[in-house]
């Protein structure tokens, strides 16, 4: 909102540069559960994770068993601190363990210790930012 270049023009001082910030671990507090139950009807299953998009979950493990997304239920219990790293990256982890219920036709839980969670999840995108600013006086 506004005219940025007029502002910048009057402003008796203008600051500007750039910052770097560096690449972060998603260091949430639970790191990735899942726990996938078979329900022996029609390729029917449920999934409970602890995910940010629920709704993808669901999406792939429909994919990979070979069903309608309807067959496939997913839940979250609780998150555990996600701070965006179970956004997308539990697919992967998500989606076997549902493979590994339906082959076996029995639950299937895995919870990864913080090591396996680290190498598995991957980081946050490192940053470059620039910046200008201006002020008046008053």
């Amino acid at each position: 909102q506004g005219d940025v270049q007029t502002a910048l023009s009057t402003s008796h001082y203008t600051f500007e540069g750039s910052m770097r910030s560096g690449a972060q671990e998603h260091f949430y507090l639970e790191t990735n559960v899942c726990l996938a139950i078979p329900k022996g009807e029609d390729g029917e299953m449920e999934i409970i994770a602890s995910t940010q998009h629920v709704d993808a979950t669901q999406m792939f493990a429909a994919k990979a068993l070979g069903v309608p997304g309807n067959r496939i239920v997913a839940r979250v219990k609780r998150i555990g601190g996600g701070f965006g790293g179970k956004e997308s990256r539990n697919f992967p982890l998500t989606t076997a363990v549902a493979v590994a219920a339906h082959k076996a036709k029995v639950p299937v839980r895995v919870m990864l210790d913080r090591n396996e969670d680290m190498m598995f999840s991957g980081m946050r995108h490192p940053f470059l930012s620039a910046y200008k600013v201006g002020c008046t006086i008053k």
